[in-house]
């Protein structure tokens, strides 16, 4: 795990030689302008995970224990898991805003769409919670509310940034 950490520069180098190439120049533009948002995005998550969630998470589920008189022993591996896929789960579900903007660039769905079926992507929300965090209603809520957020966000970021007419008409597609 450590060597993946360390050797990720190295390997996001490589990945981005080998995908660059097969890229239009307006393309790669797209690769500069959204990928440190993404990045942002992601760190966001991730930091939110460690200095908000970890602590009521683990005073939640250890909580159980102290009221049965139950001493915890978490193995390595559950500890190493919990550890690392807490803050993956949400710094991969906070990239929702840029997801949404990429679906609705793509003519996949509108804002009107967005803006009608919000409870339906509030409780996809909630049930994308419920899945990527543990079993404890704590950090399901400690996700699904910034995410409802980012949601919100990820609306008013597709209408900030309205699609720009091609300059080769309706039927150009690079």
């Amino acid at each position: 795990l450590c060597g993946a950490v360390i050797a990720s520069p190295w390997i996001f180098y490589q990945i981005w030689n080998f995908v660059a190439a097969g890229l239009y120049p307006h393309e790669k533009h797209y690769v500069h302008v959204f990928l440190p948002f993404s990045l942002g995005l992601f760190l966001a998550g991730c930091s939110l995970a460690f200095f908000f969630v970890f602590e009521p998470v683990l005073t939640f589920l250890l909580g159980f224990n102290k009221s049965m008189n139950i001493d915890p022993d978490p193995r390595i591996n559950e500890w190493l898991s919990f550890v690392l896929i807490l803050p993956l789960g949400f710094g991969i579900s906070f990239q929702l805003p840029l997801v949404m903007l990429l679906v609705e660039r793509l003519g996949i769905v509108t804002i009107s769409t967005y803006l009608e079926k919000w409870r339906i992507a509030v409780l996809g929300i909630f049930v994308l919670s419920m899945i990527v965090t543990p079993a404890d209603p704590i950090s399901m809520l400690l996700l699904a509310i910034p995410l409802t957020v980012l949601f919100i966000l990820g609306i008013a970021l597709c209408k900030w940034m309205p699609k720009r007419k091609s300059p080769y008409g309706e039927g150009y597609d690079p």
